[in-house]
């Protein structure tokens, strides 16, 4: 009976959380339109497997993309195939995948949590990890990094069973083992070497650990760990699951896909800033105070009592899984925000037993200066966040709306109430507050505010431009981008997008006469100069102003035709 309703509450706790993400992650699925760069190379290469039927090597164009492995663009096809249908052209199939894998990855940091620590932080902290800013933004991106968080946490979690069965004495189960090098090989599949890293980097933490404390308690526990690993046969659950595909793209790539996938892509990230992505140490800490939002206020406190309790077993496992992936990343020349995302299921575990461990008055005006100046902090930048909503809907959107007064107004209750009860110590109290305040700051956020900043979008207004021209010869007029390259024009244009120079698309326009051109602002002069010097005359159909988020700057998007006596006599009617 106690059995049963243990399952009872589990089943309750599971549920409850997997409500929190389809709250966080359903709205905004369907209406933001595909994110540059990653998310539109992602998908679009997905699109063209289906159409190809090539399993086995994702193209962009006419470009190889082995610069990450097949498992993503499966993942895609297989939900594209469905949910829309092959013909679909839409972007939320492609981000189906990434949905699932974030509610897996917090549904499994529960898991992971009740092996760990008990029911009330486990449940925290999955739903601090859920109603992260981090894995808000993964979930709704086609890309690799919500599933691969998936991956992570079900390997750590399957490694946390091994080592709390070591600590308590005997050898952990086969399937436990079994799960951690199956994890291993979806892993490798998705996003390569992060899964064995991070892994790795764990074991690595805990075995010095006990091995730094001595005695033969110490040495048992270890041997038992790394027994429970099953080296014997474990390792070919990996190969026999990644092997397979990777053999078979270096086969038809005639060894290619090694040097584009590991060099080009994996060793260039960890020795140099690729794509200008570079930034000193210390960049993941600044910015977690936004991406780890709304539990960023307990982080600290989570992370140095994990630190001062580091010798029980809950904290220890955390630690040694949160510090070695964070400092990893830190020191890698190549940042992105996403980067450190393995590591924050520990992080959020650690902040969410901070928390509940705090009990009302606990924090006094002596020794807690810097504590109550971190709640302050929090309570500015989440002021701040509502803030930059209502000037990015006044200068970028369509104006002030409800959608984001409601933002504003969320996110400013949220930090006064919770800093108030931060530092009267009621963490617990305030965790309720925020992780039920994402879901009203995110909903509308999501689902009407970033639609709706026309400005940010100059794809889809682009795309709709040119779906509103007359058709030509036929069912779509072929189309070219001069300046303007981004890949979400390629994924959303009804047919193939060229990108080319602008004395190309001179000449584009010159042998296409139904042919449209989208050139940018600042290659409008030598497109046009282009045009002049073949004797070509061109007329603007459409012009729009925005900002190219990319780049980080303005520009100004024009969509050009042949004149043509058809179309002179319609511009001479008008």
């Amino acid at each position: 009976m106690r059995q049963f309703g243990t399952v009872r509450v589990q089943s309750r706790d599971c549920m409850l959380l997997t409500l929190l993400c389809l709250a966080l992650y359903v709205p905004g699925l369907t209406t933001i339109p595909p994110v540059d760069r990653d998310e539109a190379r992602f998908a679009q290469a997905t699109k063209q497997m289906l159409q190809t039927g090539d399993l086995v090597l994702p193209h962009f164009g006419s470009e190889n993309r082995f610069n990450k492995p097949i498992g993503i663009y499966w993942l895609q096809a297989a939900a594209v195939l469905i949910t829309a249908g092959r013909e679909s052209a839409a972007i939320w199939p492609y981000r189906v995948p990434s949905v699932f894998g974030a509610i897996g990855a917090v549904l499994l940091t529960y898991w992971a949590g009740r092996r760990l620590f008990d029911r009330h932080v486990a449940l925290l902290g999955a739903a601090f990890l859920g109603s992260s800013v981090l894995l808000i933004v993964e979930a709704h991106l086609a890309t690799t990094d919500a599933v691969l968080l998936a991956c992570v946490v079900a390997a750590q979690s399957c490694l946390a069973a091994l080592y709390t069965a070591g600590r308590r004495g005997h050898i952990g189960a086969r399937s436990y083992a079994a799960g951690f090098w199956i994890a291993q090989g979806i892993g490798v599949l998705i996003k390569g070497p992060i899964v064995l890293l991070v892994s790795g980097l764990t074991v690595g933490v805990l075995l010095g650990l006990e091995h730094w404390r001595g005695g033969e308690e110490h040495a048992d526990s270890n041997r038992r760990l790394l027994v429970g690993l099953r080296w014997r046969w474990g390792p070919f659950l990996t190969l026999a699951i990644s092997a397979p595909w990777i053999a078979a793209a270096g086969w038809a790539t005639h060894g290619a896909f090694y040097s584009d996938w590991m060099v080009k892509d994996v060793i260039s990230k960890a020795v140099g800033a690729q794509e200008s992505h570079g930034a000193l140490p210390g960049l993941y800490l600044l910015l977690a105070v936004v991406t780890f939002w709304p539990a960023s206020f307990a982080a600290a406190l989570g992370f140095v009592r994990g630190l001062g309790r580091h010798a029980r077993t809950g904290e220890r496992f955390c630690l040694a899984w949160l510090i070695p992936t964070w400092l990893f990343f830190e020191l890698m020349p190549t940042k992105l925000p996403h980067y450190v995302l393995p590591a924050y299921p520990a992080l959020a575990l650690l902040a969410a037993r901070a928390a509940l461990a705090t009990r009302p008055g606990s924090l006094r005006p002596s020794g807690t200066r810097a504590l109550r100046a971190g709640f302050g902090l929090w309570s500015g930048v989440t002021v701040l966040l509502g803030a930059l909503v209502l000037v990015a809907s006044a200068r970028l959107g369509n104006g002030l709306g409800f959608a984001s007064l409601v933002v504003a107004a969320a996110t400013a209750l949220t930090a006064f109430f919770c800093v108030r009860l931060c530092w009267r110590g009621q963490l617990a109290q305030a965790s309720t507050i925020a992780v039920i305040s994402s879901v009203v700051v995110f909903v509308p956020l999501l689902q009407w505010v970033l639609p709706d900043l026309g400005s940010v979008w100059l794809s889809r207004a682009a795309s709709a431009a040119v779906a509103r021209q007359p058709r030509g010869r036929d069912a779509a007029r072929p189309i070219a981008a001069v300046g303007y390259q981004e890949p979400s024009l390629v994924f959303l244009a009804a047919t193939d997008v060229a990108l080319i120079e602008p004395q190309e698309a001179a000449s584009f326009l010159r042998e296409r006469t139904d042919g449209l051109v989208l050139v940018s602002e600042n290659q409008r002069a030598a497109f046009t100069r282009a045009a002049i010097d073949i004797g070509l005359s061109v007329h603007e159909v459409w012009a729009m102003d925005g900002i190219n988020y990319s780049q980080g700057r303005r520009t100004r998007l024009s969509l050009f035709e042949q004149v043509t006596p058809s179309t002179a006599s319609a511009t001479w009617s008008k």
